[in-house]
């Protein structure tokens, strides 16, 4: 099935090549690794090729794809979510998997992208977070929002994504109880209002969620903005109207960080 399969995977046609013929040569030890992997057992990956985390996914995939047949799940919802692995083989130069941890989730059947946005069943039991400031309590149930790379962050499309993610749940994840969406990235970060056009995607986006605090933690929005983080601000480049206004906001003194929003799930109509 995998040689069908592979091709809606939309892989670089190199790169296809490559796993394909790792999958046909090793056939017996990436279909005994990619099983671990569906289930979240990373730790088989830890010292493995990019290339073989990839057959590993590719092969993992198949075995996620039937729990979304088992329930009904549209194959649109399907490969819109395993599409992350092509994005992220793209980030490594189209040689493999690095990012296998991340895609774990998509996976695991616990990560949807549904429209623009992305989303996973979440417990909140990251130490790190401020729960005195959060209506969500440590190890309470929730959604957690991702957005992925490569598409307009329009507010329409993102609102819409939200509203059809409620309805997903319901109809195909009853039991799962829970209150809020929650997000946690660099486009919330309350001081982008400081140096970003009041009408730009990222504020409207950030205006969909109740910003619950920020963080100066500048790593994330470095790497978003500018690709990689440099000794010197000066050394950033410039080439986008956002690159400019960040890049004078630093060196003017300003922090960029991260900031956590929420939505109530009830007040999604």
């Amino acid at each position: 099935m995998y040689l069908e399969f592979i091709e809606k995977l939309n892989l670089d046609d190199n790169l296809k090549l490559k796993v394909t013929d790792l999958i046909n040569q090793n056939e017996v030890s990436i279909l005994r690794l990619s099983r671990k992997f569906a289930k979240k057992r990373t730790g088989c990956l830890k010292f493995k090729s990019d290339l073989t985390r990839l057959a590993c996914a590719v092969k993992a995939s198949e075995i996620t794809y039937k729990k979304y047949k088992n329930k009904g799940i549209d194959d649109k919802i399907f490969f819109d979510t395993m599409d992350d692995i092509r994005i992220w083989c793209e980030n490594n130069n189209n040689e493999g998997l690095k990012e296998y941890n991340w895609i774990k989730n998509h996976l695991g059947f616990e990560l949807f992208k549904i429209g623009r946005l992305q989303f996973q069943l979440f417990k909140c039991n990251n130490p790190t977070l401020n729960y005195k400031k959060l209506p969500v309590k440590y190890r309470s149930k929730a959604v957690y929002v991702h957005i992925p790379q490569g598409e307009k962050l329009d507010y329409d499309t993102c609102l819409s994504s939200i509203r059809s993610a409620k309805a997903f749940l319901k109809k195909y994840f009853p039991k799962y109880k829970y209150e809020y969406f929650f997000c946690e990235s660099w486009l919330l970060y309350e001081k982008n209002k400081e140096f970003m056009n009041k009408n730009s995607n990222i504020l409207q986006f950030q205006s969909l969620f109740n910003i619950a605090y920020s963080v100066e933690e500048d790593g994330q929005a470095i790497e978003r903005i500018f690709g990689k983080k440099e000794k010197d601000v000066s050394c950033y480049k410039q080439e986008t109207s956002l690159q400019k206004s960040a890049k004078e906001y630093m060196q003017n003194g300003g922090k960029l960080g991260i900031g956590i929003g929420y939505i109530k799930a009830s007040d999604i109509h």
